[in-house]
This record gives C-alpha cells, structure tokens and sequence, in this order.
C-alpha cells in the first residue's frame, strides 16, 4: 500500500541519542554548518528539500539531493536515524 494506507511510523533516533542533540545529514557541507535559528516560511526550504528524504534498503534514514542525486543519511553524533520497518518510505 503507499501513502498512509501503508501505514505511518516514527524514525528512531540513534542509541544513546537524547533529546537536544543536533540532529544533520551526513556529508562535508552539513556536519560542520550552523542551523538556521528559524527557516523563513516565505523561502519555502523545507518544502524544497521534502521530496528527497527518504529511507534506504537498510532502513535508515537519508536525504537524497535532487542536483546530485547524493544520499545523505539523517544522523546524529551517536549515529544513524533508523525506520523500524519501512524501507523505500517518503518521510514528511
């Protein structure tokens, strides 16, 4: 089933993952950058950036960049964000 029919869950952050920390994609140009302290709703960032997240065949969270088609896995220091059981999911 797609959509919400096939069902919805939570992506669980890391092991030893508390609440607070930094959560990033993995990647030279994100791991080191500084979040914005609020997104501007005009600018429509999150709705651009949307559509490429995703989970892996391993269930573990990522962002795939449309220009480069890069994958970028959701992280934080203590590791990887991890779907329970959906893999190829669209995250929102």
């Amino acid at each position: 089933k797609d959509g919400k029919e096939g069902g919805i869950e939570l992506v669980r952050p890391p092991e030893g993952a508390k609440p607070g920390d930094r959560v990033y994609f993995e990647g030279a140009d994100f791991e080191n950058a500084q979040p914005l302290s609020q997104l501007n709703p005009k600018k429509k960032i999150f709705e651009t950036i949307q559509p490429g997240f995703t989970t892996l065949e391993t269930r573990e969270a990522a962002w795939v960049n449309p220009a480069t088609k890069s994958v970028h896995k959701i992280r934080t220091k203590d590791g990887v964000c991890i779907a329970p059981t959906f893999v190829g999911a669209s995250l929102s």
